[in-house]
């Protein structure tokens, strides 16, 4: 059995726009996101900068984004922001990590992470419904499925 891999996280920094930008226009990575679209380079820019910003974490719409490296290589981004009801987590693995445990590293890392960051562990996260790999990812870590909304399904961990 593959041993899962070491993952760290850490705060992402606009040197990382790079690499985040190779992921939002590959339409591998971005059919399961918003639209389903790659993004363009104004997109990129406006979400980057949001994202760069730094607003206060009990704010409404406050968001930190990291950087998930192995060995000292970018290998996927996590995203986190301060809804009304919890914090939504999102993840964003390069395809050319795809299949090694990445993504469960990553959501692991998350999980020690962002509550210690935002003060909560209420978490939440939005999977398209045709997202199965994700939907199991959630589950195992104790996500739950509550509700779909805007064609996603929402999974809570309290």
């Amino acid at each position: 059995m593959p041993s899962t891999p070491l993952i760290t996280l850490r705060p992402f920094h606009e040197a990382d726009t790079e690499f985040f930008a190779g992921m939002a226009t590959d339409e591998r990575v971005t059919r399961s996101i918003g639209d389903g679209q790659p993004w363009n380079q104004q997109t990129i820019q406006a979400r980057v900068h949001a994202a760069l910003q730094q607003e206060p974490l009990n704010d409404v719409g406050a968001s930190r984004w990291f950087l998930a490296t192995e060995a000292n290589e970018p290998v996927g981004i996590v995203v986190s922001t301060r809804k009304e009801s919890g914090v939504e987590i999102g993840y964003w693995v390069s395809p050319d990590d795809w299949g090694r445990g990445i993504a469960g590293a990553m959501v692991d890392g998350a999980l020690v992470t962002i509550p210690e960051v935002y003060g909560t562990r209420k978490l939440i996260a939005r999977v398209d419904p045709a997202n199965a790999a994700s939907a199991k990812l959630l589950t195992r870590r104790g996500f739950k499925l509550e509700t779909g909304h805007e064609g996603l399904d929402n999974y809570t961990l309290a």
